[in-house]
């Protein structure tokens, strides 16, 4: 719910002091596994793309080498992807487009990595990942040979299965890889036939990162956050915001800093409660967003009132709401009128009342149909009775040509 009138301001210090506070916890969420060791395959790895029961058949060169999971191929694959072409070897890669044979040859790269990705440990599969995000940053820099097209679906399916792997750490970097998909774009402009197929190979890879949500290690669900807060599109983003519950704090701040500039996918109703988490740096990132959206001082001590523990102090904001001209009473005495505990509620259908506003007789008249307490009910309706007579006659009412004796 929108709680005040200020205006929204911009998000310096929350940038900077909630991505530190995140990055320091997320220090500790790393997941923790035997490098050397390899868990086997998971049952969701076993439902995604089986990018790995292709048949080596037919490649060569270092293609074969991958699909036969050679970590020395690996290494020659990411030198190239890095390579500068041409006498400026010390150019940045971000900036030297792909020639049409380094193309080809990632196309083989990529048929390869799928068909020896089992073949690979879970470090090496960490990197092929890597390799993945490395090769689609590389088909963004202007011009791209035409092939570019024919990398997005085995890009797609080494992702998918990245996402559903048995080891966490490639879960966690797959969905980093994830991250500059939603904004990606090849390096060459393209008809709509292409731009639909470019959108449809997004698409595809959001439901599996929606799973990793509920991931059992809190780094892969880190992860996944700081992913769909990249996603521009709100209602696809959405979903992280659940994990605003997540036992882990370093998910929680996650959570904040991913979307504290995003009103309306992470909303002040729900930042609120997060000013008494239990952790103090998920407290402070909470105060720090809602103050980055034109709350001062005194208008996040009024909202501590209204998510505090005690309801007598939350019956305590009643007269501050009523007191204070800077802010629309029917928005906090609306919250307030919902609470769990029923002299919370009957409070604030008493402030309710005093107020002539058309949502505060809804918000009446919504209490009186379905609030749990039957003597709220009761109450709120004799105080719409008593209302109601209180209004002016209608026009055309007789009331309003009263008849001489």
């Amino acid at each position: 719910m929108p709680l005040g009138r200020g205006a929204r301001m911009g998000l310096g210090f929350v940038g900077v002091a909630g991505l530190l506070a995140a990055a320091g916890l997320a220090l500790t969420m790393a997941p923790s596994e035997d490098p050397a060791a390899d868990p086997g395959r998971s049952a969701a790895a076993e439902a995604a793309p089986a990018a790995e029961s292709r048949p080596a058949g037919g490649l060569s060169g270092r293609a074969g080498q991958l699909a036969q999971g050679d970590a020395e191929a690996l290494i020659q694959v990411h030198d190239a992807l890095k390579a500068a072409p041409g006498p400026v070897q010390d150019a940045s890669p971000a900036a030297e487009p792909l020639t049409e044979d380094q193309l080809n040859a990632w196309l083989d790269d990529l048929a390869g990595l799928a068909s020896g990705f089992r073949r690979f440990g879970p470090v090496d599969r960490s990197r092929v990942m890597e390799l993945v995000g490395l090769g689609l940053g590389r088909m963004t820099v202007n011009p791209v040979p035409d092939r570019w097209i024919e990398a997005l679906t085995p890009s797609a399916e080494l992702l998918t299965v990245g996402l559903a792997d048995a080891s966490p750490a490639v879960r966690a970097e797959a969905a980093e890889v994830l991250g500059q998909v939603w904004s990606w774009q090849p390096g060459a402009p393209i008809w709509p036939d292409a731009e639909r197929t470019v959108a449809t190979w997004k698409n595809r890879l959001h439901t599996p990162l929606l799973s990793l949500l509920d991931d059992p290690e809190p780094g892969v669900r880190l992860a996944a956050v700081i992913t769909l807060g990249k996603l521009p599109i709100d209602a696809m983003a959405e979903p992280a915001v659940a994990r605003l519950a997540d036992d882990v704090p370093a998910v929680r701040m996650q959570v904040l800093t991913s979307f504290a500039h995003r009103r309306d996918i992470l909303t002040d109703d729900e930042v609120l409660p997060l000013l008494f988490d239990p952790e103090s740096p998920v407290a402070l990132a909470a105060q720090f967003v809602l103050k980055a959206r034109g709350l001062d001082d005194d208008l996040i001590g009024l909202a501590k009132l209204l998510h505090h523990p005690r309801a007598d102090l939350r019956v305590s904001a009643i007269a501050q709401i009523e007191r204070r001209e800077d802010i629309d009473p029917i928005v906090w005495l609306d919250r307030l009128s919902r609470d769990e505990d029923e002299r919370v509620r009957t409070q604030a259908m008493e402030a309710l009342s005093r107020l002539s506003s058309p949502d505060a007789r809804r918000r009446l008249a919504e209490m009186a149909a379905s609030d749990p307490s039957q003597t709220i009910r009761d109450a709120a309706r004799r105080v719409l009775d008593d209302l109601t007579a209180d209004l002016p006659p209608l026009p055309g009412s007789p009331d309003l040509y009263p008849r001489a004796n």
